[in-house]
């Protein structure tokens, strides 16, 4: 999955630097093979009483890529997103996401380069492994729209930080090593230095980013680390600063998985309380056709530099039973137990027990659900205690 928010980064992007870029791209394309695919797509319909009758919203996002040429290594990234689809012919559009351009091996030497503009890389998911290394895929399912469906910005917390910007990646990975290492260097164009609304968002001021990344993938322990900072910053003296970490380990029987890290932090204004944390620790258990996945989650107060605009704090805890059936078949269910503590803006806590059936087939995975509210617990209204998920995800 993808981070969604500042999809409407199509007009933050200079002309001029996106022109010439796609002029290099689509010059190139006789001479390199191109492909297109749509390395996401997520449809998910959330039916529920909003307080004056029945409803059904769907909300959907695409990700439509175009890349091709080993050696020139050029993409270019449209996204679609919409919380109504319903409406959607009316009210959105395809974007611009991102263009890339990789320059490989140079100097001989495993040192890519890769000068790009808009979305980039997302931090802390684990989904580097996967396209690295070829593991399975390792990250939380629990951070996605079935769980976060009011969302803000399409926020659901896939990853501890997101690039945004302009500038350059270098990256050291030796062929056939277990391990890289990634420098960005980008001016930001994080939400959080934008004032203004479509189509006449600007810079509020500019800002200078630099992360570093490193990964390493053992046999049954997997590691991705990274630390960055941004300069200036509008409140702070000596800007923002960031870190995290992925780890995965695990056998057939048991994994465990812990995504931890600070999105945002200004040293002299903000002091180091657990507020400013990402916490996410899970733990697998697989016992035949049963699996239990106990996950534990902190939203952090700040997510992608800036404080969260619904202004929730707090902690999930769900319990997953996931039941499988035969091994040659493509269906499977389960239930999950789910308590959400908030601290901010207010204390609320609530409970649900959540059924769903899952059927997977190549490239697709079906998912409908039914969340029941238990805690608060309210019999003399029943329709607002349930609420039904349909879900679609797929990659092609």
């Amino acid at each position: 999955m993808i981070m969604k928010n500042n999809v409407h980064k199509a007009g933050l992007i200079s002309a001029g630097r996106l022109l010439t870029v796609l002029v290099v791209l689509f010059a190139a394309a006789p001479l390199f093979s191109a492909n297109v695919t749509v390395p996401s797509l997520e449809i998910f319909s959330w039916g529920r009483n909003d307080g004056s009758g029945i409803v059904l919203d769907s909300y959907g996002s695409m990700d439509l890529a175009l890349d091709g040429g080993y050696k020139f290594g050029g993409a270019v990234t449209f996204d679609f997103t919409s919380s109504s689809l319903e409406t959607a012919a009316f009210n959105d559009m395809l974007a611009f996401k991102s263009v890339s351009v990789t320059l490989r091996n140079l100097f001989n030497i495993p040192l890519d380069f890769t000068y790009f503009i808009g979305q980039g890389d997302t931090f802390g998911t684990g989904e580097l492994f996967t396209t690295y290394f070829g593991t399975p895929l390792l990250g939380s399912r629990y951070t996605s729209y079935l769980h976060f469906p009011t969302a803000t910005d399409y926020n659901f917390y896939e990853g501890i930080h997101t690039i945004y910007g302009t500038g350059g990646k270098f990256e050291f990975a030796p062929v056939e090593k277990n391990w890289l290492l990634s420098l960005y260097i980008y001016q930001d164009s994080a939400e959080a230095f934008l004032t203004g609304t479509p189509p006449n968002v600007i810079f509020s001021s500019r800002q200078v980013s630099l992360d570093v990344r490193t990964a390493f993938n053992f046999e049954k322990v997997r590691l991705e680390a990274f630390l960055g900072t941004t300069l200036p910053s509008p409140d702070s003296a000596i800007g923002y600063y960031r870190t995290g970490l992925f780890f995965h380990a695990g056998t057939d029987k048991v994994e465990f998985l812990a995504e931890i890290g600070i999105p945002r932090w200004r040293p002299l204004d903000d002091a180091l309380d657990l507020d400013l944390f990402y916490l996410l620790v899970e733990q697998r258990v697989h016992l035949g056709r049963l699996s239990i996945v106990p996950t534990f989650f902190w939203r952090p107060g700040y997510y992608q530099q800036e404080a969260n605009a619904t202004g929730e704090e707090g902690m999930d805890i769900n319990l997953d039973l996931q039941i499988h059936s035969k091994e040659e078949s493509l269906v499977s269910g389960g239930v999950e137990g789910n308590f959400i503590y908030l601290t901010a803006p207010s204390t609320d806590q609530t409970a649900s027990v959540i059924p769903y059936i899952q059927l997977s087939t190549p490239g697709v995975i079906y998912k409908a659900q039914v969340n029941t509210k238990v805690w608060p617990l309210d019999l003399s209204n029943l329709s607002d205690m349930l609420a039904v998920f349909l879900s679609i995800e797929a990659a092609f």
